[in-house]
């Protein structure tokens, strides 16, 4: 920190953050204090011709100033240990407390009290002030005057403590806001993953079924395959459609489309599809659940499987998707295929659910049964 940025506190100040403002409010407040009580200690030193106590008292505020620089508690940015300084303000403050005429020990307390209130508890500046105004009172000065002078020091320190619990607290307000920003971000990120793996990979794995379809259906001289092409046309058309979509944040699924393009996918590669259950005894909320474990399922089934029947069960509260033959793969956790419908599904308040023997492949997904709009 520049010496003209302490001179003056204004400094770049529309272009500062809210965090540094107050942390330049903490600093000045404190050398403002430091000067004042320094000078008013001086003049008081100058009205009795004490000229030992007006340079110690002139080598503790430098001494305070050095201090409030270095400590970041009170709005400092140096590392440097206080160490030096801290021992020069208390050799300074001893010189002041004891030559001269005894008000000194006012202004020497006081100065004191500013350049450690930061750098230690509350109770043990308490302390001190309790421990200044005995010490007053004890070397004759008057009871209302002992009293008046721990009452000060403990104010000081109490003015300054605050002071400084202000800084921390807007200080780790602004580290919790930039973290919450920061997850709101990852968050973003993670969603847009997701729902670009169910975009893209559904859409290839439907050109795939379907091209495959088609180049065999050609090699075999059926006018079938032109329909197919058309098909596959269809879907990559649609696939950028829902790309930009995503993109934009105006993507959403439904359920029965998701049934439909489930069996033309399905039955497209030759695998049987039953589906029991109608999608209008589902919610809202529930619906668009069940969207994503069909979309997700079918995908899955396709990639990792050999299968030849699918049986689609749809309930208020669940869907479950079960096929034959499937692979050593056909459960596993990549974190971007089941792994994100789990997530989708809890954020949500459901739950999913894998099972696999030799012979069949089952995924359930208990569906949220309620609307956020109905939930109390």
């Amino acid at each position: 920190m520049k010496l003209h940025e302490y001179l003056n506190p204004l400094h770049g100040w529309k272009d500062s953050s809210d965090v540094e403002k107050v942390r330049v409010y903490t600093r000045q407040s404190f050398l403002t204090l430091a000067v004042a009580v320094a000078v008013a200690a001086m003049l008081t030193s100058l009205q009795h011709d004490d000229y030992l106590s007006m340079a110690a008292e002139a080598v503790c505020a430098a001494a305070t100033f050095v201090i409030v620089q270095r400590t970041p508690a009170i709005g400092g940015e140096s590392k440097a240990s206080p160490r030096v300084p801290l021992g020069i303000m208390a050799v300074s403050a001893v010189v002041v407390a004891f030559s001269g005429d005894s008000n000194n020990m006012l202004w020497a307390a006081a100065l004191a009290t500013t350049a450690v209130a930061a750098l230690i508890p509350l109770r043990w500046c308490l302390a001190a002030a309790a421990a200044a105004a005995v010490l007053a009172a004890a070397l004759g000065r008057p009871a209302i005057e002992a009293l008046v002078l721990g009452l000060f020091i403990a104010f000081l320190a109490s003015t300054l403590q605050l002071s400084a619990w202000l800084l921390r607290i807007v200080t780790e307000l602004d580290a919790a806001r930039d973290a919450a920003a920061a997850l709101s971000v990852a968050e973003e990120r993670l969603r847009f993953s997701r729902d670009l793996h169910d975009v893209v990979g559904r859409a290839l794995s439907a050109i795939a079924v379907k091209s495959e379809l088609a180049a065999t259906l050609a090699r075999r001289g059926d006018d079938r395959a032109a329909g197919q092409m058309d098909e596959v046309r269809a879907l990559a058309q649609e696939s950028m459609t829902d790309a930009r979509k995503l993109v934009r944040g105006y993507r959403s699924v439904d359920v029965a489309s998701e049934l439909d393009g489930a069996r033309s996918l399905l039955s497209a590669a030759g695998i049987t599809t039953e589906l029991v259950g109608e999608t209008s005894i589902l919610n809202e909320r529930a619906a668009e659940a069940a969207a994503w474990v069909v979309r997700e399922g079918v995908t899955n089934i396709l990639r990792h499987s050999a299968a030849t029947y699918c049986r689609i069960e749809l309930s208020a509260a669940s869907i479950r998707l079960i096929n034959d033959h499937p692979s050593a793969s056909t459960d596993r956790d990549d974190g971007t295929g089941l792994s994100g419908l789990r997530e989708r599904l809890v954020a949500v308040g459901g739950t999913l659910n894998a099972e696999k023997t030799s012979e069949e492949f089952t995924l359930t997904a208990e569906l949220p049964t309620e609307n956020p709009r109905t939930t109390s």
